[in-house]
């Protein structure tokens, strides 16, 4: 990173769906290895009944419109990315894209590593996306349609 980078400071607060409320990666990892079990079972002893309850759990442990949506602030700057109290270092990524769905902007951020992207909706009302460009230019380079589909199709469902 250069040093002659001047400060600067983007912040706005946004709900958002980021973190599970029951839990981490591991919380949805048990469920979806038990739902999917059970789910496998319905299918080949022929348990109508039992399918439907297995389809209306894996809707309320997974589908985010049954969590109380969290009001998060986000600060992005010279050092990196805030979001609440984590932080997330520049050195984390590699790249970043805007994209969008039919309601709301985001940012992906693509990690260096084999973990998950980041992604922050973005606020119009807030901030402008020539400004997050331009700031987040000087950090990492700007990806054009190369977010993950899964991580779209998310979006799509879960604004």
């Amino acid at each position: 990173m250069a040093n002659k980078i001047n400060p600067f400071q983007l912040r706005w607060k946004t709900y958002n769906h980021l973190n599970h409320p029951f839990g981490d990666l591991l919380w949805h990892l048990i469920w979806g290895i038990i739902i999917g079990i059970s789910f496998f079972y319905a299918i080949i002893s022929h348990d109508f009944w039992f399918l439907i309850i297995t389809f209306i759990a894996l809707i309320f442990f997974f589908h985010p419109k049954f969590y109380e949506p969290k009001l998060m602030d986000i600060l992005i700057n010279q050092d990196g990315i805030y979001i609440d109290d984590k932080f997330y270092s520049w050195q984390n990524f590699y790249a970043f894209e805007i994209f969008e769905n039919d309601f709301r902007k985001f940012i992906f951020f693509f990690p260096k590593n084999i973990s998950l992207g980041l992604q922050i909706p973005i606020e119009e009302f807030f901030v402008d996306e020539k400004t997050i460009r331009d700031n987040l230019s000087l950090f990492l380079k700007e990806l054009k349609d190369s977010v993950p589909f899964i991580e779209k199709l998310y979006r799509s469902f879960f604004i």
